[in-house]
């Protein structure tokens, strides 16, 4: 694969998707520092994505595998980096986990007692459910949820999911409340920080696939949306507490609606698809380095609005 050479508007852009690279992770180095990691370390974890990307780019080209030779010849590398990448301990790769289905199976069960009117009351109002099932009675109870919302899971596993990432609890040891729609994805939960990671590896990753997919998107009307809401002046602490509030709450609300909308929509015909698209929100404090850009350097918050 030739790398075709850039002209100068082009080695702008790349100087800025350069910037762009160290202000994202940026915020992540102090916690790569407190495990532990050097800048060796980073760079490993850096050529593991890199090479999964060109392997794969290439597979698509040529249709087989590809030679560690090859590979090195295009990365940049040499054979026996790219053979340690490759094929190198498997303590080394990322932590596999299960956080991602977690968090789908609580989202399929929430969206179920929101939006399904057996398990919701008026304006999709998520009824108290009882803990065990009862013959002969009317209530509806939490088995009766799960069977309908994704019968291969486990109740009292799922239950504990639910709990652990507080969006449900057990009141009285009879009844289950829903506490709020979507699942809390700073909640350390049963999985512990291992699971925090986990959650927040695919939290960066929806992120970061946005950006990546509207800087190359040739029609800008065909990006996907974007958005920042930041003070006008700096907030005290009482304010800022209270503007997370408001914003969760309304972050909350927001969400519920689009749900909603999903819900009623997922039963009209569509073309053959397996992508799933969702929105992500987040609060965020401002960087203050993010204001001390070189003089030529690009606006990168010039396309948020």
């Amino acid at each position: 694969m030739n790398q075709p050479a850039l002209d100068q508007g082009d080695m702008q852009e790349r100087r800025a998707f350069e910037r762009l690279l160290q202000h994202a992770l940026a915020p992540l180095m102090p916690v790569a520092i407190s495990y532990g990691m050097n800048a060796n370390d980073l760079a490993f974890v850096t050529r593991v994505v890199f090479l999964r990307e060109m392997e794969a780019r290439l597979q698509r080209e040529r249709g087989h595998e590809i030679s560690d030779a090859r590979l090195a010849l295009v990365s940049g590398l040499t054979r026996r980096e790219v053979e340690r990448v490759r094929r190198g301990p498997t303590d080394r790769g990322p932590v596999r986990s299960g956080s991602n289905e977690q968090l789908s199976r609580i989202a399929v069960v929430l969206s179920a007692w929101h939006t399904n009117p057996r398990f919701s009351g008026a304006y999709g109002m998520p009824l108290d459910l009882d803990l065990v099932r009862t013959e002969g009675s009317s209530h509806r109870s939490f088995p009766d949820l799960i069977e309908t919302a994704c019968a291969e899971l486990a109740q009292s596993v799922t239950l504990d999911e639910l709990v652990a990432q507080g969006v449900a609890e057990v009141v009285g040891d009879t009844l289950v409340r829903c506490r709020a729609r979507a699942a809390i994805s700073n909640s350390k939960g049963s999985t512990g920080k291992i699971g925090l990671l986990a959650q927040y590896g695919r939290f960066l990753a929806t992120a970061s696939g946005t950006v990546a997919y509207n800087i190359a998107v040739e029609d800008p009307s065909e990006g996907y949306f974007d958005r920042l809401l930041i003070s006008d002046v700096p907030l005290s602490e009482r304010t800022r507490k209270h503007f997370h509030v408001r914003a969760m709450s309304a972050a909350d609300g927001f969400l519920t609606e689009l749900d909603s909308w999903l819900s009623k929509s997922a039963g009209e015909p569509v073309e053959s698809s397996d992508r799933r698209y969702g929105v992500g929100v987040f609060f965020y404090r401002e960087n203050p380095d993010d204001n001390a850009e070189s003089a030529d350097s690009v606006d990168l918050n010039s396309n948020l609005a």
